[in-house]
């Protein structure tokens, strides 16, 4: 699988007038930043821009270009995916997809399809808002806002600046973004130090239910509807808990079961050096990257649990 070239990909965003702009289902900072960017700059090079995405936590209105969020009803003459490693990622807006006149797929999962007509993947990278950063950086103006959403869509995927895929270069352009002068302090608050009471309630819960397995070599924690009910929340408010699995001492997996619903669960994977939790989550069907990948399984939690749990058995 091949990669075409950013200006193979400027020159088709150049061509068309309507465009859509999409990232995976249940998107996160990396997803909203790069999808809000990327429309920004291209809102005022006179594109008429909506980008689709679904409802997601209000931490993440500290995000400019919210504006560009609405429902697409017609086909555009290009859709662009961002942050997503395979067609059946973008959800329900999957037909519009199909209906477009050009496909273009920007990612860095190490699982990506390549389901484009037109795909740049770059698994080194940091995150999607990286690559959008490239494909920016010497053809559209960037503005404050831009610069804003960017760096929120770094700083979310690093984990601040603290995963292996940050590199000299993502460090260099995080430098170039706060010379726009973004409220980046604010930014890191809100997304690593601020937390509804609600957020509080959840990961107490999920500590409290935290098991180890396998000589305390993983650490697996589960959490059921009714418990993030009673803690007067919602599955918005869950991604720092696989992330704080990941630091008890000892663990070279982290796993991290909830329930969307009876029938569905969501799992969430971090790894050490030792791991490639990648490939563990596509035997679930799902993906991501080395150390950090999630998948869905259809059954009950418990079954989820045992399922997991075995297949990381081949793997200690």
């Amino acid at each position: 699988m091949q990669n075409n070239t950013i200006k193979e990909i400027l020159e088709q965003i150049a061509k068309a007038q309507s465009i859509h702009i999409a990232g995976h289902t249940n998107p996160d900072g990396d997803a909203i930043g790069a999808c809000l960017a990327f429309g920004m700059a291209l809102e005022q090079a006179g594109k008429e821009v909506t980008v689709v995405l679904e409802d997601f936590a209000e931490k993440y209105d500290i995000i400019p270009g919210h504006h560009l969020i609405k429902d697409a009803k017609a086909p555009a003459d290009l859709f662009l995916a961002l942050d997503t490693a395979e067609q059946q990622r973008l959800g329900a807006v999957g037909d519009l997809w199909k209906k477009a006149g050009v496909c273009i797929n920007i990612d860095h999962h190490r699982s990506n399809t390549y389901f484009a007509t037109y795909n740049y993947v770059d698994q080194d990278a940091s995150s999607a808002s990286e690559l959008v950063y490239r494909f920016l950086q010497d053809s559209y103006p960037i503005n404050k806002d831009i610069a804003s959403a960017l760096y929120t869509g770094i700083l979310y995927d690093t984990g601040a600046f603290r995963h292996s895929s940050t590199s000299p270069a993502t460090m260099h352009i995080a430098a170039k973004l706060m010379e726009y002068d973004i409220p980046f302090t604010e930014i890191y608050d809100c997304f690593f130090d601020r937390r509804s009471f609600s957020e509080l309630k959840i990961m107490g819960q999920a500590l409290q239910n935290a098991e180890r397995y396998f000589d305390g070599r993983v650490t697996l924690t589960t959490i059921t509807a009714a418990e993030i009910a009673a803690c007067y929340g919602t599955n918005k408010e869950l991604d720092a808990i696989v992330n704080y699995l990941r630091g008890v001492e000892g663990t070279e997996i982290a796993c991290f079961l909830y329930e969307k619903t009876d029938t569905d669960v969501k799992v969430s994977f971090r790894a050490g050096a030792l791991h490639d939790v990648c490939a563990l989550s596509q035997k679930f069907g799902g993906g991501g990257h080395v150390k950090a990948a999630g998948c869905t399984i259809s059954a009950n939690i418990n079954q989820a649990k045992d399922m997991v749990l075995a297949e990381i058995k081949k793997i200690m």
